[in-house]
């Protein structure tokens, strides 16, 4: 009967902290909210490993779906770390009650909501088709897996769910208009692939549905000109017109169309209008046509420009002045390959003009194709083209192919006093001060073109490469390190190889709160969960206990045997001020399976915590029958008495205890004695040293006075280890000698 009113207490005391939770959430307090939450969690409440979450007793692990706990905690501590904008950490907790209640489509739904929002728009889609499947009549779960497909430019797929969702919920505005939005995409995906009519047919359903505009309006009349329906393009180009009258780019489109009407003189009235003469020769289509793509260009408006250009040569044909506009428009959108091939086919054209040889070059500058540049300049040459921009590109080009560094840089200084500070030239001077062995000298450089190109990832790669170089080194380094690797992943936040740097950095410093969030981080984007150990290890040194100790119930569930794991968790809930817990938890577990010194040793430990000194003693008396040359166990027998009054037999047991360690000295030939359990307080209250986290340098001494290390510590030590410090003086690992290759790091695991 005490038991079970003991449990009615425990569920009505749970009740009250979950609904202060609640509360605290829908008051936006969402720290209090988490706070809360997570003790519940940490306690075992979520999975039922907690005899406050289930009717049973303490359970190390192997919970299922039918555990009794409470895994609902889960899903709120996601969608208050949501609410916190702290995705990864949101999506680990979402996976947390996925594991709990596979089977619940609201779990797969706010893991989904979490993924879109991170910028995993493949992953939100696999979890809110997920979500969808389990609950087919959620209209939430359809519009947020819509806006997925949209995001993942997927406007087909995303226009069938939306409609899907709207025969559930007709009357949805935000449900009509993802649909009207996937249909617009469709709609200009279907005119780039040559079908008008479809184009036409869906923009103009679009227009009679409130989605107007200057591009529906644009992309309609495109589609009326080349259906050849002249007039009512004439009249959607004017309609376009009227909602941006400011864009003089777009009147060049009448202009075109009364030329394809044979109406010259009022074409050659618009062209006044807009401030320009016929010029030489007769007013024709291909002269406005070549005019608007040109407008286009600059006002750097790439895909306009693409897609005029695109419909010129379909009209026309191919000429070279329209091959090398397109290949210029392909350059601004980043599409190095269509773009060299354009050019190359306005040389064919045309080989006495030697314009299309700049852009050629160009797209190799752009594209940091050295070796390609460098043979291009040859070519460009013996075409004639500026000898100061081949001699400026050359050298470019042998700063960055490795060439020997002592050689190019006296070139590499003239080119900068002839040209200025151009960004292009300061970086390959700092990339040549870098691999002479002068990174005081290149950072500086370094730090004038990320200060003037803040995208230029390259840059900043050889700035963050000078800074690994002089954190040992330079007075303040090791914080201006810090700080490149956080400004660096606040923009590239993609680059998991530094990342993981970053995380070998901020271990090597201690630095173990912030290493833990960079490797939650790594969680997120990859989805795999083989970091978990380290992830829970950085949390317990940073001292988030609670966040570890959740960590390693998650981690038990699947491996309910594992002994280190179990310490683990039983080490943070002593130190949450949990120690009745961890006590039930390591007793329970000693009588579920085999128990070995180190895990008798710690429950011995944990009855002394509690004042349970006959428990404590007979549990270190198993420890001595069972592994008498073990002296920890004697140790702490000779705590206990010495706690106790007892200072006889205590020092009895100590004198046994230095005689076994004096003999596993001799015999180990100096070899260093086994060590103790955790850095929790021994039975005579005295500090010993080391856990897999002490944080005390200097070594404590166990009751007996002797120095000691922990049981935990020894059974952790490769299951907990976290990744290899990186350099000494607290530097991360510096990177290959060539900071202007981030290729080496980006994207690689």
């Amino acid at each position: 009967m005490c038991y079970n009113r003991g449990i009615i207490m425990d569920k009505t005391w749970f009740d009250k902290q979950f609904a202060r939770a609640l509360k605290a959430g829908q008051q936006r307090r969402y720290t209090e909210a988490i706070t809360i939450l997570e003790d519940l969690a940490a306690r075992g409440l979520a999975d039922g490993s907690s005899p406050e979450g289930q009717s049973g007793g303490e359970s190390t692990g192997g919970s299922d779906g039918d555990s009794g706990g409470h895994p609902e905690i889960f899903l709120y501590l996601s969608r208050a770390w949501h609410a916190e904008r702290m995705y990864a950490r949101a999506a680990v907790c979402a996976c947390s009650y996925i594991a709990l209640r596979p089977d619940d489509g609201s779990g797969w739904f706010f893991l989904g909501r979490t993924y879109l929002l991170d910028g995993s728009c493949d992953r939100a889609v696999q979890a809110l088709r997920k979500s969808v499947s389990l609950n087919p009549d959620s209209v939430d779960a359809r519009a947020l897996l819509g806006t997925a497909y949209l995001k993942c430019r997927k406007p087909s797929l995303a226009r069938v769910v939306f409609e899907e969702a709207l025969t559930l919920a007709p009357d949805d505005e935000r449900l009509n208009q993802g649909y009207l939005n996937a249909l617009f995409i469709e709609a200009v995906r279907s005119y780039k692939r040559g079908d008008a009519e479809t184009a036409r047919q869906m923009l103009t359903f679009l227009i009679n549905n409130d989605i107007d505009g200057v591009a529906p309006r644009l992309y309609l009349a495109h589609s009326l000109r080349d259906l050849g329906y002249l007039p009512e393009a004439l009249g959607e180009y004017e309609n376009a017109i009227e909602f941006a009258p400011d864009d003089d780019a777009l009147k060049w489109y009448p202009v075109s169309v009364l030329l394809d009407l044979g109406e010259t003189d009022k074409a050659a009235q618009l062209m006044s209008a807009l401030g320009e003469s016929q010029g030489e020769g007769a007013l024709s289509p291909e002269m406005v046509g070549l005019r608007i793509i040109r407008n286009h260009l600059e006002r750097e408006s790439w895909a306009a420009a693409a897609q005029d250009a695109r419909s010129y040569i379909r009209q026309f044909g191919s000429s070279a002045q329209a091959h090398a506009l397109m290949g210029e428009a392909q350059r601004g959108l980043g599409k190095t390959g269509e773009a060299l091939n354009h050019f190359r086919r306005a040389l064919e054209l045309d080989r006495q003009n030697p314009a299309p040889r700049y852009g050629i070059m160009l797209v190799h500058l752009a594209a940091r194709d050295w070796a390609s540049l460098r043979d291009e300049l040859d070519r460009a040459e013996r075409a004639g083209a500026d000898a100061d921009t081949i001699s400026y590109y050359r050298v470019l080009c042998e700063a960055n192919l490795d060439e020997d560094p002592a050689r190019i840089l006296p070139s590499l200084q003239d080119e900068v006093r002839k040209q200025g500070a151009v960004p292009e030239l300061l970086a390959a001077l700092a990339r040549t001060y870098f691999r002479l062995g002068l990174a005081d000298l290149a950072i500086g450089w370094y730090e004038r073109v990320v200060v003037a190109q803040g995208g230029n990832e390259e840059a900043f790669l050889g700035y963050l490469a000078c800074c690994e170089e002089l954190a040992g080194s330079a007075e303040g380094g090791s914080e201006r390190l810090h700080r490149a690797y956080a400004d660096y992943l606040g923009r590239w936040g993609d680059n998991q190889a530094i990342r993981r740097d970053f995380v070998r950095y901020l271990d090597a410093n201690g630095r173990w709160e912030e290493a833990a969030d960079q490797v939650e981080i790594l969680v997120g984007q990859t989805g795999i969960s083989s970091s978990d150990r380290q992830l829970a290890l950085y949390r317990r040194k940073a001292g988030q206990y609670r966040k570890a100790a959740i960590l390693y119930r998650n981690m038990l569930r699947k491996k309910p045997e594992d002994r280190v794991l179990l310490s683990s968790l039983v080490y943070c809930l002593d130190r949450m001020g949990e120690t009745a817990s961890a006590l039930r938890l390591m007793s329970e577990a000693n009588r579920a399976f085999k128990p070995d010194a180190d895990t008798l040793l710690i429950e011995g430990r944990l009855f002394a915590r509690v004042g349970d000194l006959d428990s404590a003693l007979m549990v270190f008396r198993k420890v001595v029958d069972s592994y008498p040359r073990d002296e920890r166990g004697w140790e702490e027998i000779s705590a206990v008495y010495a706690k106790r009054g007892v200072p006889e037999m205590a020092a009895t047991y100590a004198q046994k205890a230095r005689d076994i360690r004096q003999r596993a000295q001799k015999s180990a030939a100096g070899k260093p004695a086994a060590g103790t359990v955790d850095a929790r307080k021994s039975a005579a209250g005295k500090p010993v040293a080391g856990t897999v986290d002490a944080r005390k340098s200097a070594p404590a001494r166990t009751a007996a006075g002797k120095p000691a290390k922990s049981a935990i510590k020894r059974a952790t030590k490769s299951a907990d280890k976290p990744p290899k410090a990186a350099a000494a003086k607290g530097r991360a690992q510096p990177r290959a000698k060539s900071p202007a290759k981030p290729s080496a790091k980006r994207g690689g695991s």
